[in-house]
């Protein structure tokens, strides 16, 4: 359990606990670590009186020594499921030294220990995946082994997709700061950028606090995701938000690309993407490309002013072409064959309503 799991489990064992927003989660992990339930009456949060009687019997300082490490671990491995997925032991052992000072052979037999349905990720020697013949200098390399979460193998081709985006991009190391926010709030609440979201939202829009962050937070998910920013838009329609203004709407968009600029994602090892772009600058302006038809055609029309900021655009780079048939006269008439360019987050062509790039874009 984490840190604030293990406090309101303590506290829970002394009497029944009422739940705060920001206990909610903690509240339904206790749960589903069969450590207690909630009350049908008055919905406070109680640990099972047999739970509580061998909890008095172990818990000594050699417990609470070994819990807190197992707390940080937890904390540790969220990070590393949201924004890695996939990473060499060593860079583990880089956040778990943050706050616990073993060697990293006494982290990893405590990753084998703690139960595989709670870390959802498992060690894998390089030969075992293939991997035997991996440059030594690539990122990914261990000769310890490469933690995996596990969810990636449910969908065929999904370790190999994610290698290829991930690419050469380095693993970003946060702080001990950044660790405990992501596990809490669920996104980056320190990032300026969405402070700038937040504030806009409560004071252009009158939103309260609540209510702000979690537009936020589903901004964060949106840009996670590689959606579209007019997504965010068309979901704030769909509530009823209005914007006063024509400006009101651009300074929303612009805080949006802002934000989906500063936001970390698993394809860039936890980056954001305009961290890579400032890393990129040093040996040369980045070339642009698209993720998808929306993209590339906001990219086309503003090709001109980009190539004079010295940007290279790339429109094709991402792109496949799928061939449909069309029927300009009716379906009784001879069919047209058309070429269209494809990109990975469009919809998928074959109308299974998943990403093309999650769907038949798989490579």
């Amino acid at each position: 359990m984490t840190k604030e799991q293990m406090n309101l489990f303590r506290k829970a064992c002394e009497a029944p606990q009422d739940i705060s927003i920001n206990e909610v989660v903690d509240s339904m992990q206790l749960c589903r670590y069969w450590l207690g339930s909630f009350e049908e009456d008055t919905d406070r949060f109680c640990v099972f009186e047999e739970i509580k009687e061998i909890f008095r019997e172990i818990d000594d300082e050699k417990f609470r020594a070994e819990q807190y490490k197992k707390g940080w671990m937890m904390k540790c491995v969220h990070f590393f499921m949201e924004y890695y997925g996939v990473a060499p032991v060593e860079v583990i052992y880089e956040l778990y030294k943050l706050q616990v000072k073993d060697t990293i052979e006494d982290m990893i037999d405590m990753l084998w220990e703690m139960p595989i349905d709670i870390v959802e990720s498992c060690i894998f020697p390089l030969d075992k995946l293939g991997l035997t013949n991996w440059p030594k200098d690539d990122p990914i390399y261990s000769p310890r082994g490469i933690l995996i979460h596990l969810p990636i193998f449910e969908e065929e081709g999904e370790l190999e997709r994610l290698l290829r985006e991930q690419g050469d991009k380095e693993f970003y190391i946060p702080s001990v700061q950044h660790i405990e926010e992501i596990c809490m709030n669920g996104y980056e609440t320190s990032s300026l950028a969405y402070k700038k979201l937040e504030a806009f939202f409560r004071k252009k829009l009158n939103m309260s606090y609540e209510h702000a962050v979690t537009w936020c937070f589903q901004v964060w998910a949106n840009s996670y995701e590689g959606e579209s920013p007019g997504d965010v838009i068309s979901k704030m329609s769909e509530t009823g938000t209005v914007f006063q203004s024509e400006k009101q709407m651009d300074d929303f968009i612009g805080l949006l690309m802002e934000a989906h600029n500063n936001t970390r994602m698993k394809e860039n090892r936890g980056h954001k993407p305009n961290e890579l772009v400032r890393k990129e600058f040093s040996g040369g302006m980045p070339t642009i490309v698209p993720g998808s038809s929306h993209v590339a055609e906001m990219l086309r029309d503003a090709m001109p002013q980009l190539n004079e900021m010295g940007f290279s655009v790339d429109l094709d780079e991402n792109a496949d072409v799928a061939t449909t048939l069309i029927y300009p006269k009716g379906r009784k008439d001879k069919p047209v064959r058309v070429e269209k360019k494809i990109y990975p987050n469009d919809p998928c062509p074959c109308g299974s309503g998943k990403k093309y790039k999650k769907c038949c874009g798989r490579k």
